[in-house]
């Protein structure tokens, strides 16, 4: 499988990141900011999506708004993944802190990606946004289940798109390399819209990271 990952456009937080007031003024679940659906927009024209045969998209706001010109691109549904988030999840205050925020629901969310569908073991509730503690470990974990569970369902030569963020497309590409979890995490920078291209084999052996930042 080669799987393709797709860190969101430009947030609203993204623009206010070095601001001293940026953990009182920050948004828990930011949309993209008017550039950033116009990049998005000029991203799913100009992309090279040949052979996407199946969309996944991160539960947050400024992902799926991301996913929804490119699944219309595509003429695909974009299935919603869980577990695919930022590190951290939804909380009111800056990374691992503060209190926790109730994630969108699937009528609020499908209202900026109508292609969006929503995880059935979901259905009829909203994501609990997923906050969690600031520790490399269970983000390793989440990142190694997420590949599992695309592994399992796409055991051929698929080539899937998920649309997912910065710190967590690190820990997937990590995940997907094999690197152990460490002190020492080798960093992986995704820009907005940049991609990352990892070859997976069906079973749980090492991959292969093709590009970043194409």
């Amino acid at each position: 499988m080669k799987l393709l990952l797709i860190r969101h456009a430009q947030s609203q937080n993204n623009v206010i990141e070095d601001r001293p007031d940026y953990a009182q003024v920050r948004q828990p679940d930011p949309p993209l900011t008017a550039h950033g659906h116009a990049c998005a927009r000029q991203f799913a024209q100009d992309a090279d999506l040949s052979g996407i045969t199946r969309l996944y998209t991160s539960l947050m706001l400024r992902a799926v708004q991301t996913a929804a010109p490119i699944a219309a691109r595509l003429n695909l549904p974009a299935h919603g993944i869980e577990r695919a988030y930022e590190y951290g999840g939804l909380t009111t205050g800056p990374a691992g802190g503060f209190t926790p925020v109730t994630g969108g629901d699937h009528a609020s969310l499908r209202a900026h990606c109508p292609a969006l569908i929503w995880p059935a073991h979901l259905t009829g509730h909203p994501w609990d946004g997923g906050a969690e503690a600031w520790e490399e470990p269970l983000f390793h974990a989440r990142a190694t289940h997420v590949l599992n569970d695309l592994r399992t369902q796409h055991p051929g030569q698929d080539r899937v798109a998920l649309i997912t963020h910065h710190d967590f497309a690190g820990a997937l590409i990590r995940a997907a390399l094999g690197w152990p979890v460490t002190d020492t995490q080798p960093a992986f920078h995704l820009a907005h819209l940049g991609t990352a291209q990892l070859d997976l084999p069906a079973d749980s052996r090492v991959g292969g990271l093709e590009w970043l930042n194409r």
